[in-house]
């Protein structure tokens, strides 16, 4: 048993392909820089001409993820000018916790939004969906009328609070100070400001399933989650079939993907994107950047750009509300469009036309398309120099077919470790891994670590290493 779950631990680890192993994310801000835009934005949007109508025009995830970084404490103000839809969406991530709603979450952010305006939090309460109002209120409270209160002992009725009219009574059921707290000013605020309101809350949160209610309320917001890219984990997987990503090659290149790899292995020719290359260093951005700037709407783009990666966390098991993970995802949903962007375009002018008319779920594949054919090269001349078994490498492919990257590398450390020996072994796992790495090329020690291949000098780099595993000495095992 114990190895079984060892197993699939390690299986579910190999699947993610973010933390198989020891690698940096590049390209991406450091933490004070994500603070100091977001706070560039924030104080932009405050001191506008029209603070609401800014605030509102910002796309939610935008919004939630600056208010984060700026550090919301700082911000309160802008919550009362948040649109409802951006509300909604903020709560979709604080309010629920491993698909279960969570009412800490949720009394986080509607306490700032009381601290910024007392009224704002029955108001942003009331903004909620029914469902997750109940849902997020009904294990806390129960209601009581006048015969069952007069049936209790003194200790119990001094539990209770008494509604206005004096026949119902309700009861906090948490022993948590903080909960209590919350509970009680939210229902005094609903009594204060819509009575009829406050009772059909008590009477709905106490009576209605809290399991249905929050069955219901998860539906809805997954349903939201889905339009952002947070899909589910079978349709994720799509993002790693490359299928139009190799049409998006021969509609811009005029080449098959075999025929790209050739062209960027030939010695002594000038291979594709080598142009983006140099431009790319020269300007010390990326391609995808200098795309940005050439493309017909950056916004739009963008958007896109962050839905990809949404989608590309639902295929690695990344929890929306893992920004750690969602940080690591983005460095290679961004990597990856930027290397088949470099793939496909010569100059930046081209790759903007090309990010204006392509998706760029397509130019992620086109990456993959290349990944693949050069996975596929390897294990054919490991095989046909004798240092792989063709059995294996035979399975090898099966899988990467299948798209079972963790049961590869599983496979790998199993039966590829005694047979090829450490090191190959292990350069031929990163390459097998999710998301592509290749050894770093400043070693420390004996210790090797890995870096993402993120653009066509990373990829040259893997596929020089690739070209040297068939001559791996066996001595090294």
């Amino acid at each position: 048993m114990a190895s079984r779950l060892s197993d699939e631990s390690l299986l579910a680890n190999y699947d993610r392909g973010l933390g198989s192993f020891e690698w940096s994310a590049t390209g991406l801000p450091s933490a004070s820089e994500e603070e100091r835009a977001a706070r560039g934005l924030l104080d932009s949007l405050l001191a506008s001409q029209n603070p609401g109508d800014a605030v509102q025009s910002i796309e939610p995830a935008l919004i939630r993820h600056s208010l984060l970084a700026a550090g919301i404490e700082d911000y309160v103000e802008i919550l009362p000018l948040l649109a409802r839809d951006q509300v909604t969406h903020i709560m979709d991530f604080e309010a629920w916790h491993d698909s279960r709603l969570s009412l800490s979450g949720a009394m986080h952010w509607l306490q700032l939004h009381k601290q910024a305006n007392p009224g704002e939090l029955l108001r942003r309460f009331r903004d909620l969906e029914e469902e997750v109002q109940t849902g997020l209120l009904g294990p806390m409270v129960e209601t009581y009328d006048l015969d069952a209160y007069e049936k209790m002992s003194d200790q119990e009725q001094d539990s209770l609070m008494r509604l206005p009219c004096g026949e119902v009574f309700y009861k906090i059921k948490s022993e948590d100070p903080d909960t209590r707290q919350f509970v009680e000013e939210l229902v005094n605020a609903a009594l204060a400001a819509d009575i009829e309101y406050a009772y059909s809350l008590l009477a709905h949160s106490t009576y209605l399933p809290p399991n249905e209610q929050e069955a219901t309320a998860l539906r809805f917001r997954n349903a939201r989650l889905e339009e952002e890219g947070f899909v589910s984990v079978e349709e994720a997987a799509r993002l790693f079939i490359a299928g139009s990503g190799e049409q998006a090659l021969k509609r811009w290149t005029g080449k098959t993907v075999d025929e790209v790899v050739d062209a960027l292995v030939k010695p002594g020719n000038e291979s594709i994107g080598q142009t983006a290359i140099a431009f790319s260093k020269a300007s010390n951005g990326t391609l995808i950047d200098l795309a940005l700037l050439h493309c017909d709407d950056p916004a739009v783009v963008a958007t896109r750009l962050a839905h990809l990666a949404n989608t590309v966390a639902s295929a690695s098991g990344v929890a929306a509300d893992d920004r750690s993970g969602l940080k690591l995802v983005l460095a290679h949903t961004k990597g990856y469009c930027n290397l088949g962007l470099e793939l496909l375009a010569s100059d930046p002018k081209l790759a903007g036309k090309i990010l204006s008319h392509e998706h760029p779920a397509t130019i992620f594949k086109v990456a993959v398309a290349v990944f693949d054919a050069i996975r596929r090269r390897t294990v054919s001349a490991m095989t046909s120099s004798g240092l792989l078994p063709a059995e294996l490498g035979n399975r090898v492919l099966q899988l990467q077919f299948t798209r079972k990257f963790g049961q590869v590398l599983l496979l790998l450390d199993r039966e590829g470790l005694p047979v090829i020996g450490f090191e190959a072994n292990e350069v031929l796992k990163a390459m097998f891994n999710r998301f592509p790495l290749c050894p770093a090329v400043d070693r420390k020690g004996e210790k090797m670590t890995f870096q993402p291949v993120h653009d066509l000098r990373g990829l040259m780099t893997l596929m020089d290493w690739a070209n040297r595993l068939p001559q791996t000495s066996k001595t090294l095992h």
